[in-house]
């Protein structure tokens, strides 16, 4: 049996809208606006290889819990006997950020038949 409770130890959360396109490039209204980096923290310590896969990772306003307009594509990372390892995952957006609120990121993860939901600390949007 595996110990699922200590794989993923942590999510961090870096938000930010870019409104102005970098200097030197020009206008383009279809550019992405939106970029949401969610780092997540794995730690394996058991002495055999165990699948995380990763399903969801949402990033949702702080306030009323309101969904932002990110896309995600299912990910499986498998973690070797005794492995740390960090993930990123990078999400991005044509809209922006919805709201004047803070943000997290919400990860629902599954390994063997057991669900899980992890989340960040809450951060303010760069803008």
């Amino acid at each position: 049996m595996t110990n699922n409770n200590s794989l993923i130890k942590k999510v961090t959360l870096v938000a930010r809208q870019e409104n102005l396109p970098p200097l030197g490039i020009p206008h383009n209204p279809q550019r992405n606006i939106g970029f949401a980096s969610v780092f997540i923290r794995l730690e394996n310590p058991q002495t055999n290889s165990v699948t995380v896969k990763i399903s969801q990772v949402e990033i949702r306003n702080l306030l009323d819990g309101k969904l932002q307009n990110f896309q995600f594509q299912y990910k499986e990372i498998e973690l070797k006997p005794l492995e740390n390892s960090e993930i990123v995952v990078e999400l991005t957006n044509k809209s922006g950020y919805t709201g004047h609120d803070r943000v997290k990121a919400v990860v629902t993860y599954h390994i063997e038949n057991q669900s899980k939901t992890i989340e960040s600390e809450a951060v303010a949007v760069n803008l």
